[in-house]
């Protein structure tokens, strides 16, 4: 399913909001990359089990942060250099998490090309999960299973993303891998081992409980995007660096996340739901097991279809 874009958007509009430029990018990486620093601090200054499991839920929360910068980078949103805009993501964003661009922008346009549908990646993904993803579904049973990301329990889902996000080419894996025994051989000289057991077992616990809220704001139960407002404290916890704008970027992805904000003000006719609505409408939701393509609602009764107008289709570059 392609997103239907409205067509009375001013085209000098657009143009302007898809310019490229690295410089947020820069500045919101390494204020992720300080965030994590800083609580590798606190445990390093007060190591107790209290801090212990705070700086794992601060890393995995920054991780999950860094991976929607890693998702921007993939649309190619930072330089018109492809080779500097795939060193940047690889090196501040994708390497730290197991990824690499190539890998992932294969994957997730696919995603973008096919949503909703069969084809869907993220659909399989639920569908090898479940009963995980089925609606209806209350507050909970979501929360049931963020805690158990925390214990372990999504260790199988890191490893799905790895399997489905191969890079193009095998050689792809040599910098990666070259990145990661850098790093943990720094980290062992330096007496700073236990950063490196924070950080891979935040890649598994915390960061997947992460990843694992986020996808239930964006695509759950519709065929189309939710489109949705979060509050101050929401955003960066469940959705950092405007990725809770998920509907604006579907309908435009070449446009860079810093400016989706900006975008939503030029789109007032599509419905927008808080988050309290969206939870509402999850309790009530019609029986949908996991990963199975979602019918077309009307509508009035379901955020991400609501008010799906309009000619021009989107083309995914």
């Amino acid at each position: 399913m392609q997103h239907r874009a409205p067509s009375s958007l001013d085209k000098e509009i657009l143009l302007d909001l898809s310019r490229r430029t690295a410089w947020p990018w820069l500045r919101d990486a390494v204020l992720d990359w300080t965030v994590i620093g800083s609580a590798l601090c606190i445990v390093h200054l007060f190591p107790n089990p209290l801090t212990w499991l705070l700086a794992l839920l601060v890393i995995g929360n920054r991780q999950h942060a860094l991976a929607i910068l890693g998702h921007d980078g993939t649309h190619f949103t930072l330089s018109h250099n492809r080779r500097l805009n795939d060193c940047l993501t690889n090196l501040m964003a994708f390497w730290p998490i197991g990824l690499t661009v190539s890998g992932y922008r294969t994957l997730h346009f696919k995603h973008h090309k096919h949503t909703g549908t069969d084809a869907d990646p993220e659909l399989g993904h639920k569908r090898s999960r479940s009963p995980q993803w089925d609606l209806p579904a209350k507050p909970w049973r979501i929360l049931k299973y963020a805690a158990l990301d925390i214990a372990g329990g999504s260790f199988p889902d890191y490893l799905i993303i790895l399997r489905y996000s191969k890079p193009d080419k095998p050689s792809e894996y040599l910098p990666l891998l070259c990145f990661h025994a850098v790093a943990i051989a720094l980290l062992a000289i330096s007496g700073l081992w236990w950063a490196g057991l924070l950080w891979y077992g935040g890649l598994v616990t915390t960061f997947m409980m992460s990843f694992r809220l986020r996808l239930w704001l964006e695509h759950q139960g519709t065929p189309d995007t939710h489109r949705l407002h979060l509050n101050f404290w929401q955003a960066p916890l469940l959705a950092p660096h405007s990725s809770w704008l998920h509907w604006e970027h579907h309908a435009w992805p070449t446009i860079p996340y810093n400016r989706l904000a900006e975008l939503r003000k030029h789109e007032t006719e599509k419905p927008i739901w808080t988050l309290g609505e969206l939870l509402q409408w999850f309790k009530q939701a019609d029986h949908l097991p996991s990963g199975q393509v979602a019918p077309v609602i009307g509508t009035h009764d379901h955020p991400g279809t609501a008010g799906v107008s309009g000619d021009s289709l989107v083309v995914v570059v």
